[in-house]
């Protein structure tokens, strides 16, 4: 590369795959928040396989297909977005960088995608709000002990105008992650959780929260969540069927299936894998989102033929947040709209729906 060009700048030059993020984030975080954010449950066989299974699933390309002009917008909650991608919730983006949630927030507002801001943000929700007006901004909350504690968190978004709620269904504890047993990852000073009174930066943030999960939930506090709040509550983690019809009956507006990016249990089948039957389940009655495993634009259209109405990506925003703040979340977002647009064309799909009608004859499992 051209020697008047930085190192910093043929780093960030170089991101042309959302791995390439991966690669330069090593370089730019303590190896403890790298590990923090990298991090998944016990030997890693879901994390793993979440990557696996979207290799083994195959197109088999139609040719001739008129697709000069793809297009990818999707339909939920009663509007059409342009963009079916979105930043799923991850915790403390100021391990990445220091504006944290106000930089991937306002890089998902350019990119006109949702982001889903984690209860356990580093930054405050209003100051979220405030900051990126406009953004398509959701809450992820979990149930804990306390539901005055979710229900505040739940009213002061919908105040600060955020769009919609996920809630953590496949939570009841906190997965076991030997890196951070074994470096002892406690949060840095000046970094902490943001939206609760109790000192923001304090480190034990992370206990706090692992003894707050509540493991005696049921449907029946689902039901009383969404009685609680107009905005769509969508349940995240469904990964069994089973789950479907006692999850819309407790009043769910939205599922989406992820094993927590293989954070959680180990052992656990992956979200591709698990996407065609929770599809089948929710026949339609309310939309699938899919996140954990997405790291290309050919892994978004297939999950998004197998019926999912959009996908979201974890890791790969706080990897770009730390190689080049906002503008790199952007350039990630924008790598992955291209490829996904790219791969409409060489598969033979001009819009959404094509595909879906398309993918018995275009998806097979090797």
């Amino acid at each position: 590369m051209n020697s008047l060009v930085s190192p910093e700048q043929e780093r960030i030059a170089s991101c042309v795959l959302l791995d390439d993020f991966i690669e330069r984030a090593k370089g730019c975080l303590p190896k403890a928040s790298f590990d923090y954010i990298d991090a998944c449950a016990m030997d890693g066989v879901t994390y793993r396989a979440n990557r696996a299974d979207f290799d083994r699933l195959a197109f088999s390309p139609l040719a001739m297909r008129a697709v000069a002009a793809p297009d990818p917008a999707t339909s939920y909650f009663g509007r059409t977005h342009d963009v079916p991608i979105g930043i799923s919730p991850m915790a403390f983006h100021q391990l990445a960088h220091p504006e944290g949630e106000l930089a991937t927030a306002s890089a998902a507002q350019a990119a006109g995608a949702p982001i889903v801001v984690s209860s356990m943000s580093s930054r405050s929700l209003e100051e979220i709000a405030k900051h990126a007006r406009g953004a398509r901004l959701w809450l992820h909350v979990y149930l804990f002990r306390n539901r005055d504690v979710t229900r505040r968190l739940i009213a002061r978004a919908q105040d600060a105008g955020f769009e919609a709620i996920t809630v953590g269904l496949g939570c009841p504890a906190l997965g076991k992650r030997p890196v951070n047993l074994r470096n002892a990852f406690t949060l840095p000073d000046g970094v902490g959780a943001a939206n609760f009174s109790r000192n923001p930066s304090d480190p034990t943030a992370l206990s706090w929260v692992d003894a707050e999960l509540d493991p005696s939930a049921t449907w029946s506090d689902i039901e009383a969540l969404c009685r609680h709040t107009s905005l769509p509550l969508i349940g995240k983690g469904i990964m069994n069927p089973l789950d479907v019809p006692p999850a819309l009956n407790a009043g769910l507006s939205g599922l989406m299936v992820s094993n927590h990016g293989g954070r959680q249990l180990d052992g656990c089948v992956s979200s591709i894998r698990a996407l065609p039957d929770i599809v089948a389940a929710a026949a339609g009655r309310v939309p699938v989102f899919l996140d954990s495993g997405v790291r290309r634009g050919t892994d978004a259209l297939k999950a998004l033929s197998l019926g999912a109405s959009a996908v979201f990506v974890g890791r790969p925003a706080l990897w770009a947040l730390s190689v080049n703040g906002e503008q790199g979340v952007i350039d990630m977002l924008s790598i992955l709209k291209d490829e996904l647009r790219l791969a409409m064309q060489l598969v033979g799909c001009a819009n959404l729906k094509d595909a879906r009608a398309l993918a018995p004859d275009i998806l097979r499992w090797t």
